[in-house]
């Protein structure tokens, strides 16, 4: 049962960012930052370490405590520091909308993140149960805010002088 959820999860971790609605933003458009664009440099570098590890554990090369281990030490850090940057960043008006969509999905792949790597190092399935469906939920939640941050960063302005 959980290789076919490691399976499930890989998908959706693929389609960060993709798709969407689209977020509104001031008559002059969404403005890019160097936030943006931490943000857009962490996440890849962090999906494709989730991306890896997961690989590793469908090859037998590290099983479920290996993979919640890469997810507590290569995953997790980074992205926890992300956090903590884009919500100290400063926002430009024109972003409030788009910041506001950026912190909620950074919560919840975190949160998501973390029940995975709990409900991987459980006892038992029934243990585990209560953490796939925070994951399942958080990640359906992120997989949405993805999509429109999507649609967002393709409208981008240039900055301002």
């Amino acid at each position: 049962m959980r290789l076919a959820f490691a399976l499930l999860v890989a998908c959706s971790e693929l389609i960060a960012c993709s798709k969407a609605a689209p977020i509104s933003g001031s008559p002059t458009g969404l403005v890019n930052t160097p936030a943006i664009d931490d943000f857009r440099a962490t996440e890849r570098t962090t999906l494709a370490a989730f991306n890896t590890a997961l690989g590793q554990q469908r090859a037998n090369q590290i099983d479920e405590l290996g993979l919640a281990d890469a997810l507590d030490k290569n995953v997790l850090p980074p992205w926890r520091e992300l956090r903590t940057r884009i919500s100290a960043a400063p926002i430009p008006e024109a972003d409030r909308e788009l910041f506001a969509t950026l912190n909620r999905y950074i919560a919840e792949r975190q949160t998501s993140w973390e029940a995975y790597s709990t409900a991987l190092r459980s006892t038992d399935d029934a243990a585990a149960a209560p953490h796939y469906a925070k994951y399942h939920e958080q990640t359906d939640a992120a997989t949405t805010d993805a999509q429109q941050l999507g649609q967002a960063f393709r409208s981008f302005t240039a900055p301002g002088p």
